[in-house]
């Protein structure tokens, strides 16, 4: 008898970074700090969060406010860095300036610490040996000076709480980023498969992440079910298994995310439930702001045809 597929078995080794959880923090290296107060080294103590982007980076420009509120709810016991890295300007005065200038028109949305690091000294000595190949990237430093947490800062409070409270359990920690990393590899693999048009691996891939790994990730689970109902040669396996997503994505954000109501009425009619899809796929209508003209008119498109299989 064949040993029950695992999730471990479509994702590549996970490997730990040089500097990680538990790794000694690096040093600061800034050429100037543009707003807030400066930083010259990590006092005993004292939490800090040290948090990478660039002018270019939306997801970065999206998190300015998030950290702006996490800043001010943890005044005085977490200091916020925000590093500009990555830039794409050599000249190094002409970088600052161009930040300067960034800084200012983002106003209160960057409300904490921000500074422009030295040549690419931040990238070299956090980002790479901390293999972070995307930002916005977050690390927070404990009071001993010693890298406690690595991630998205969308994903930081929970950490950070427990970091200031002296709760962090980092041997949990380098757990979930394993977990993590090994969800991560396995989408990626799954991603490609649907891609090259051969659906058995992926819809296996699919439902493990879906019953145990991302159950409580409603963008992830939007996702892979868009990816499995719109897939070449999808069928009925692709189809429940995309419903079974979406369905619990639709729990998770109480059927009131448009975007995601979208996509359960797609599923619901590729399985043939177009009564379903209908009364979902009005009310995603009726959800989208009214100046997003354009999605509000795809998305109208799209109940005109539910409303029409139907119909019979």
């Amino acid at each position: 008898m064949a040993a029950e597929p695992k999730l471990e078995d479509f994702a590549e080794p996970v490997q730990i970074p040089e500097l990680f959880i538990g790794s000694k923090a690096p040093e600061l290296q800034i050429a100037k700090f543009v707003k807030g107060d400066s930083v010259q080294s990590f006092e005993p103590g004292q939490v800090y969060v040290v948090e990478f982007w660039a002018t270019w980076c939306g997801p970065c420009i999206a998190a300015f406010p998030h950290l702006s509120e996490l800043q001010e709810e943890y005044k005085g016991k977490a200091q916020f860095i925000g590093v500009n890295i990555w830039e794409g300007v050599d000249d190094q005065a002409e970088r600052i300036e161009k930040v300067e200038g960034f800084v200012a028109d983002q106003g209160e949305r960057m409300s904490y610490t921000v500074a422009v690091e030295n040549g690419s000294a931040m990238a070299d000595t956090w980002m790479k040996p901390a293999a972070q190949n995307g930002i916005p990237a977050a690390f927070i430093v404990d009071g001993t000076g010693t890298i406690a947490w690595v991630g998205h800062p969308m994903n930081i409070d929970k950490s950070l709480e427990q970091a200031v409270s002296g709760e962090l359990d980092t041997a949990k920690a380098v757990e979930n980023y394993k977990r993590d990393a090994m969800v991560m590899s396995a989408a990626n693999r799954f991603a490609q498969g649907i891609q090259s048009g051969s659906l058995e691996e992926p819809t296996v891939i699919a439902n493990l992440l879906i019953d145990k790994y991302i159950n409580e990730d409603q963008r992830m689970l939007n996702a892979v079910s868009w990816m499995l109902i719109n897939a070449d040669g999808a069928g009925e396996a692709q189809y429940k298994a995309g419903y079974k997503a979406i369905k619990q994505a639709c729990e998770l954000t109480e059927w009131k995310d448009w975007s995601i109501l979208d996509t359960y009425a797609m599923a619901a009619h590729k399985l043939g439930k177009n009564a379903d899809a209908v009364k979902w796929q009005t009310k995603a209508v009726e959800l989208v702001p009214a100046d997003n003209t354009e999605a509000k008119a795809e998305l109208q498109t799209r109940l005109d045809e539910y409303t029409a299989a139907a119909a019979g």
